[in-house]
């Protein structure tokens, strides 16, 4: 059995430089009873440009799951920005039909993008209103940063190293950041599972964002007002309205005497 599964690794369709850790694999497993286990988390055997290596894998992988993380914040909030954002200042702007504008004046930094959120291409990270929040998130990014470093160093690994243990040792990703535990009872294999949905979702939402900025910037809209049917409240739709309306029109109570439909 251990022999075919080390055929199987040296035609597997991974790329070249991770069919050796395929090999070594296969030929340390004694109970392996599927055969076309993936060596690696995530591996899909695309790789064209050949930039996965056993050397740098720990640092690519580290910088794929960063990405990753921030692209799934990323694929949410920039069209729940472009949301409620104008529904908020309006809220604190506070205006008066008698009156007037009654509270302060809130400078909307979505104007300067054309109601799109701020991006390079767009224009709207130049303004003075959202340099602060830059530097919040390139302080929070350096602290996080800092405290990975130090925690390698503690285990004895370099800058850019890590433990090649890939059950207890620090795996590219690992901020030991697990407040509700989601992750750390789970078993091996359901943690390899989780592993696998977090990389799969942070590709797709990396994906995601760059057609956010594509969008806007070759059709100068907005993502939401470029696709209203993703963003859209079903309660809305004229085809949702349309079925609730003959499903349920006999029982509707817009005209009715005493709750007595007519």
């Amino acid at each position: 059995m251990l022999s075919m599964l080390s055929a199987s690794a040296t035609f597997c369709p991974t790329t070249a430089a991770f069919c050796p850790a395929a090999a070594r694999a296969a030929s340390s497993s004694a109970m392996m009873t599927v055969p076309d286990v993936k060596p690696i988390v995530g591996d899909m055997g695309f790789d064209p440009l050949n930039l996965g290596s056993e050397e740098n894998f720990g640092f690519m992988r580290e910088a794929e799951i960063k990405h990753g993380r921030i692209a799934m914040l990323a694929a949410v909030a920039w069209p729940m920005q472009e949301i409620f954002h104008p529904i908020i200042v309006d809220a604190m702007r506070n205006y008066d039909i008698a009156q007037g504008w009654t509270g302060e004046k809130v400078t909307d930094v979505l104007v300067e993008s054309g109601g799109a959120s701020p991006s390079l291409l767009n224009g709207g990270l130049g303004q003075d209103q959202v340099f602060p929040a830059l530097v919040l998130f390139f302080c929070g990014s350096a602290a996080l940063e800092e405290a990975d470093l130090n925690t390698r160093k503690s285990m004895g690994l370099s800058w850019n190293g890590f433990a090649k243990d890939g059950n207890f040792g620090r795996q590219p990703g690992d901020f030991r950041f697990d407040p509700l535990s989601i992750y750390t009872p789970l078993p091996i294999e359901e943690r390899v599972k989780m592993q696998e949905r977090e990389l799969t979702n942070g590709r797709v939402a990396m994906l995601a964002v760059a057609s956010y900025v594509a969008e806007e910037f070759f059709f100068d809209t907005t993502t939401v007002q470029f696709t209203p049917g993703l963003f859209e409240p079903l309660v809305v739709t004229p085809w949702f309205r349309a079925f609730m309306d003959s499903s349920f029109g006999t029982a509707s109570m817009d005209g009715s005497i005493n709750g007595v439909a007519f």
